[in-house]
């Protein structure tokens, strides 16, 4: 019997989940508040968790699962539940080391120059001709 996984939002008390969470990733969530997340849970207990910043554009910052977890579903999950947050946009972006598992949720590889046209920080970064990061667009009217 599979347990039931549960998408919400995060509260104060599942900072310290979170922040372990992401570390196992090395994902950088320092000066985003916990309710920006989203988190999937099995018995209480958090097994994944997604943050989605929207500035100029709409951007999955973060998303992990954890290692136990992968492959079940649970990023496709937490995904969905972030798109529900941005009706009336056409597109969401992502920057990732990790492009194969947006591509498998139907985000398309952009060229790396449209990174310096969508945020401000890669147009001023100096290690942009180096960068690892790929930039994905998922088109949300499509899904």
């Amino acid at each position: 019997m599979n347990p039931e996984v549960t998408i919400r939002r995060a509260e104060l008390e599942d900072e310290v989940h979170i922040e372990v969470l992401m570390s196992t990733y090395f994902l950088d969530i320092e000066g985003i508040a916990v309710e920006d997340f989203v988190i999937a849970t099995i018995d209480d207990k958090v097994i994944g968790a997604a943050c989605l910043m929207v500035e100029k554009i709409p951007e999955v910052h973060s998303i992990a699962v954890h290692p136990n977890y992968r492959g079940k579903g649970i990023g496709r999950m937490l995904l969905d539940y972030l798109i529900t947050d941005i009706e009336g946009q056409e597109f969401l972006f992502t920057r990732t080391t990790s492009p194969s598992f947006f591509e498998k949720l139907g985000f398309i590889k952009l060229e790396d120059s449209e990174k310096k046209e969508l945020w401000e920080d890669c147009a001023g970064c100096n290690r942009f001709n180096n960068c690892k990061q790929s930039v994905l667009r998922l088109e949300i009217k499509k899904r």
